[in-house]
């Protein structure tokens, strides 16, 4: 019963918002201010039977102002509760030592009084402190200056003197030992609890060290040698003890040793960073090897300099790793042989066509055989393109414009028109869907240019001019030629090749315009 009451007046005024730091000095202030008060109706309750009436008024109205603090502390004014038990003390004490005058000794009373407030605040508080001590101090001053003569002194027996010395005097004891039991009292109550916590997260953090799935190491920094391991890192290791890592130094684990290169960069990222991640090949006490994912953290624990070293084993993820980069590899490899078979296949097509066309006299429909090989040379080298680039996706277009361009040249070498080229496709990539029907396209406008562009002229020039921005990828093809309205043709083709232009800007999903000046300007736009 007791104890609860003790615990309601302690922890007046307390809940979850006040920290641990101010709890304590809340908690001491409380347990004082409710010894004053006690102490105070003891003494109310002496001086009624001594019939000091006098002293009795202002112990009473003491009492009543000490039990006002408590209610100020309930407030959360606790700050303001402090100060004033400091103040109103002092004085409590400075107006009983005038009224019973220096022979009582009551004035011994101020001297615990001036350790009240080094009790109450800490050093971050000096002025509040030296306030307290200031104004103990000024008070046993004042006693001795007025040489308590006064108003409100009492003419007292000299056998009730004696009595009330030795009373003040045994209250000077019990209040000393009174204000140093609160102070040990809320301090080893304190420790105590911050022991039990320090220990509890101890028993945490060693829970945590000694049953994580990675392998934890301590390595002094300085001798580089393995202070500390846990019980996954005997495991992985294939170590019997803690103690069998004890002579290793963290480099030993490894199955390869890093060359000085890396182990400096190992050392800057430490010092610059703090924290150094690598993935290790290490090597078990058995002679077992197993990837591990490795990361150093430079720790200081208090003046001594450490490394918290992490092991996470990774073998599974190396494994499936491999079998992708190899099942990959094996895809890269099938897909560039069916890039080349394709382009082979197209060339035997094609050298069937050119041996079959040997055998037409008819000029009209040898044409008709050379534009077919030129069309399934135009796909063929987009299949050898795509074997060439590593990424089996797209094709540099440029490139490709320029040799289509020299295999059709070499079919219209017959030509009494020079044609030139000017072609600017810089860094113009395409990807696999679209870049079959864009070289069929390319193929068809040329091939157009130089059957009817150029009749009855001695030079021409055909600009080939390829952009891309964002997704959308736009080609001009254009000629200097005799020009036509292919705008209306291209509404009606009457011509296999141009039907076939049509066709594939549909595929792509694209435009297709024609303006007829200073020969003839196509533009094709699709997004890729």
């Amino acid at each position: 019963m007791f104890k609860k009451f003790w615990l309601f007046i302690s922890n007046i005024g307390i809940d979850d918002s006040v920290d641990q730091l101010q709890q304590k000095r809340i908690k001491l202030s409380n347990q004082l201010i409710f010894y004053a008060a006690i102490f105070t109706c003891l003494f109310t309750i002496f001086y009624a039977a001594l019939g000091l009436n006098k002293i009795n008024i202002i112990e009473a109205i003491s009492v009543v102002i000490y039990t006002g603090l408590l209610f100020i502390s309930y407030l959360k004014y606790f700050k303001t509760a402090r100060f004033l038990f400091v103040v109103i003390l002092n004085i409590h004490m400075f107006i009983i030592a005038l009224c019973l005058g220096f022979e009582s000794q009551m004035q011994l009373l101020l001297i615990p009084v001036a350790a009240v407030p080094v009790v109450l605040y800490n050093m971050r508080s000096r002025l509040y402190m030296a306030i307290g001590v200031g104004l103990s101090l000024c008070c046993f001053c004042i006693l001795y200056f007025v040489d308590f003569h006064n108003p409100l002194q009492l003419s007292l027996g000299e056998h009730l003197l004696a009595n009330l010395r030795f009373l003040f005097n045994i209250t000077a004891i019990v209040a000393e030992v009174v204000v140093l039991y609160s102070i040990v009292s809320n301090y080893d109550r304190s420790e105590r609890k911050l022991d039990e916590n320090n220990e509890l997260l101890q028993q945490q953090f060693q829970s945590i060290f000694e049953n994580s799935y990675d392998a934890l190491f301590l390595v002094d920094r300085k001798n580089r040698v393995i202070v500390k391991a846990n019980k996954r890192a005997k495991e992985l290791f294939e170590m019997n003890s803690e103690e069998e890592f004890y002579t290793k130094y963290g480099l030993d684990l490894h199955s390869e040793q890093p060359n000085e290169m890396e182990l400096e960069r190992m050392r800057n990222l430490l010092q610059t960073k703090g924290i150094f991640e690598n993935e290790v090949l290490y090597k078990t006490k058995n002679g077992n090897q197993f990837w591990g994912a490795l990361a150093i953290k430079a720790v200081q624990i208090g003046k001594q300099e450490y490394q918290s070293v992490r092991v996470t084993d990774i073998t599974v993820n190396k494994k499936a790793e491999a079998h992708v980069a190899a099942s990959l590899h094996e895809k890269e490899v099938l897909l560039s042989e069916i890039h080349h078979r394709v382009k082979n296949n197209m060339a035997v097509i094609s050298g069937l066509l050119g041996l079959q066309s040997s055998y037409v006299e008819d000029e009209n429909l040898k044409l008709l055989f050379e534009e077919s090989r030129n069309r399934i040379h135009s796909m063929a080298l987009i299949h050898d393109k795509l074997y060439q680039h590593e990424t089996f996706a797209r094709i540099d277009f440029n490139t490709y414009c320029n040799d289509l361009i020299n295999y059709i040249k070499s079919s219209y070498d017959s030509t009494d028109t020079k044609v030139t080229y000017s072609i600017s496709c810089n860094d113009v990539f395409v990807d696999m869907k679209n870049a079959v029907p864009c070289g069929l396209i390319l193929n068809e406008l040329i091939s157009n240019a130089y059957k009817h562009a150029f009749k009855n002229k001695k030079e021409g020039e055909i600009k080939i001019v390829c952009t891309k921005m964002g997704g959308k990828f736009t080609m001009m093809v254009s000629d200097n030629g005799i020009g036509f309205d292919a705008e209306k043709t291209l509404e009606q083709p009457v011509s296999l090749g141009l039907t076939l232009i049509s066709a594939l800007v549909e595929q792509v999903s694209g435009t297709l315009k024609a303006i007829n000046k200073n020969g003839t300007t196509y533009y094709i736009s699709f997004e890729e």
